[in-house]
């Protein structure tokens, strides 16, 4: 009897370890991403301690559905974009694909159009800009690392120290938010900036927008991107590139999109 009940027990244990090898490995959950972007409202911003903005609201409505766990955070961009050069596991947005980035990330979009002016102030009328080489003359404020700064010094535009009083050239701010300000003192005559991104900050500042005067189309011919560091787990990218194309197509997108375009007409 107790012969028996060995060999049954043992039986067990053999069939028991047979289906446990047959059986599906669980998967681990992905890592945490670390999502990292500028302050670049509406796309991108902080408020009240909140990273939000049409963009950050995309990126967990895409993270939520491709079950990644997130941390966003908002550095100047120089920052971000370094960071996410150097670690895997992070995403910077909201990012131009341009053919000098296209291999150092995976591209996950795109998210937004993008389209980029060159801005005066309704009180100077003498500021007329019919190609880009009429603006060289003129003091630029443009954003470090961002696409339309390395456009511009693509065309011969160089920086300039914000020391030098007078004189043509590029200054370069952290971020849009202290441009505009920079501009509001004239401390330059022209600005760079997207063309929803202008609106919002010259209205947080107590500007009416009309007053923003655009003379110049610097580009608008690309649009806004998710940038992974290529060390991160080519699953998490794919999960991440599969559910925006799900949230896309079952209209989350378009509606998060049209109420942030209402936001901005107001």
């Amino acid at each position: 009897m107790i012969f028996t009940l060995k060999k049954t027990w043992a039986a067990l244990a053999v069939c028991g370890a047979a289906l446990l090898a047959g059986s599906p490995a669980v998967a681990a959950p992905p890592p945490e991403l670390t999502a990292l972007t500028e302050q670049l409202p509406p796309l991108n911003m902080e408020l009240e301690g909140r990273v939000t903005g049409f963009a950050s609201e995309l990126l967990d409505l895409v993270a939520a559905e491709a079950g990644v766990p997130l941390r966003k955070l908002v550095l100047p961009w120089a920052r971000a974009y370094g960071q996410a050069l150097r670690q895997p596991d992070t995403l910077v947005y909201s990012m131009v694909r341009t053919p000098e980035r296209e291999a150092l990330f995976r591209w996950i979009g795109p998210i937004s159009p993008r389209r980029v002016l060159l801005y005066r102030w309704a009180d100077r009328p003498d500021i007329v800009i019919k190609s880009l080489e009429d603006a060289r003359p003129y003091r630029i404020g443009s954003t470090l690392e961002s696409a339309a700064t390395k456009m511009l010094e693509k065309s011969g535009f160089t920086a300039v120290s914000v020391n030098e009083p007078s004189g043509g050239g590029l200054e370069l701010g952290v971020n849009d938010e202290t441009n505009m300000r920079k501009f509001l003192a004239k401390r330059f005559d022209l600005l760079v900036a997207l063309d929803w991104a202008a609106a919002y900050h010259a209205k947080s500042l107590g500007m009416d927008p009309a007053l923003l005067v655009p003379v110049w189309v610097l580009d608008e011919s690309s649009a806004y991107w998710y940038g992974v560091n290529p060390g991160t787990d080519p699953d998490t990218i794919k999960r991440l590139d599969q559910a925006l194309a799900k949230v896309k197509a079952d209209g989350r997108y378009q509606q998060l999109r049209q109420r942030y375009l209402m936001k901005a007409a107001k």
